[in-house]
């Protein structure tokens, strides 16, 4: 009965933030995430226990902030975050407004899916223009950031925040003149990482 309440709500057409916290009832989020939202400029999830995938939240147009915290089944962020479709003339934008998005106590999230190299040279395919502040906050089982996608978004980050999360530290924090590092700032010398390992 409840999920039944859960699924049938339709959010009002011109709802600007979003919070879902403390869904348990599956591992995808309910259906009113893949409802318009034209209008939505901030979301947070929250404590979401069974969710192990998110949505095509780069459609959203107006979207400005995106918060993740506590999604405990989360392995893979894939493609299908972004939303992007193959379109044959016009250029598709992910994310088109996004300036922050924060990932926090994620503890199983191990991957993070890049984009292809055909994707990243495509002037086609513009991903996270906007953005300019990455957090990763304790997910410590994350080992790598999709470099190629961060290129594509390079241009406007300015702040890359890396904490609580070992594997990641171990790999660009340790070293910012090593070859990971430099993938991703080789375009954005104004980039600043700033870490603690815990």
């Amino acid at each position: 009965m409840w999920m039944e309440v859960v699924e049938a709500l339709v959010p009002h057409y011109k709802l600007e933030k979003l919070k879902i916290r403390g869904y348990n009832k599956g591992s995808r989020l309910p259906h009113l995430m893949s409802s318009p939202l034209n209008f939505i400029k901030e979301i947070h999830l929250i404590h979401l226990s069974e969710v192990s995938s998110l949505p095509a939240i780069g459609k959203l147009p107006l979207l400005e902030r995106l918060y993740i915290w506590f999604v405990e089944q989360l392995k893979l962020v894939g493609s299908e975050f972004l939303g992007i479709e193959s379109s044959s003339d016009d250029v598709v934008v992910a994310f088109p407004k996004l300036n922050k998005l924060t990932f926090y106590y994620c503890k199983k999230w191990e991957e993070w899916e890049d984009i292809t190299e055909e994707e990243e040279e495509s002037a086609a395919i513009s991903i996270m223009p906007c953005l300019t502040r990455l957090s990763i906050d304790s997910c410590s089982s994350l080992k790598k950031l999709p470099h190629r996608l961060l290129r594509k978004a390079s241009s406007s980050l300015r702040s890359l925040n890396i904490r609580g999360s070992s594997e990641l530290v171990k790999t660009y924090g340790e070293d910012k003149e090593g070859s990971a590092w430099r993938s991703i700032s080789q375009h954005n010398p104004q980039l600043v990482l700033r870490h603690q390992p815990v």
